[in-house]
């Protein structure tokens, strides 16, 4: 019985111990794709980041690798160094968006148009996120809420509209290219972004 529990404790600490540190090799950059996830993001964390940003990317590390709690922690910290820097909370919720935390995405990006809300880039990029993976009505509202900062802002509705056909959404998409269009006729970077668009999408049809 003695031998038992001895066996036993011993199996807990060795549960309990520390990982030993991987040998950033060739031969590890060959391993398991979520233990390079987490051990990159890992020792990237270790260096004590300052950047907010950074801190958003390793929790999108630690969620592709299905590590939420890491990812969480990670998130938390960076929105706690800059709550209201919407380039953060974009990061952010872009991480939950792309790795299927729908819930978690939406809260996110509600957070820039409450904290940041004149960050055009962010509203943008908040926009096409969710215009590329179907949610296309989530999508216009950021785009509504975009348009009341800059009804010029041709060259994000040019984005918005990628986003759209890239989506499958011609028909939206259209809306958006006609308005860039109307906003500058004879400028010829809209007319290449377009004609681009389409020749990369394959939509000509």
């Amino acid at each position: 019985m003695r031998t038992v529990i001895l066996a036993l404790a011993t199996l807990a600490l060795a549960a309990q111990a520390p990982k030993p540190a991987p040998t950033f090799d060739e031969a590890f950059f060959n391993s398991d794709r979520r233990a390079i996830l987490q051990a990159c993001a890992d020792k990237a964390r270790s260096i004590k980041p300052k950047d907010a940003k950074y801190l958003a990317e390793y929790g999108r590390a630690y969620l592709a690798a299905m590590d939420k709690p890491k990812a969480v922690e990670a998130f938390r910290e960076a929105e706690g160094r800059e709550a209201k820097d919407g380039q953060v909370l974009r990061l952010i919720a872009q991480a939950w968006l792309k790795h299927g935390y729908k819930t978690e995405a939406l809260e996110g990006y509600e957070k820039i148009v409450q904290r940041d809300p004149k960050n055009k880039e962010a509203v943008t990029q908040a926009a096409v996120d969710l215009a590329e993976v179907g949610l296309v009505n989530e999508a216009e509202r950021y785009m509504g809420v975009l348009v009341a900062l800059d009804k010029d802002g041709w060259e994000r509705f040019l984005m918005f509209g990628r986003a759209l056909l890239v989506a499958g959404q011609r028909k939206k998409a259209a809306v958006w290219f006609a308005r860039a269009a109307a906003l500058k006729p004879n400028e010829e970077k809209v007319f290449l972004e377009i004609s681009r668009t389409f020749a990369e999408t394959q939509s000509v049809m």
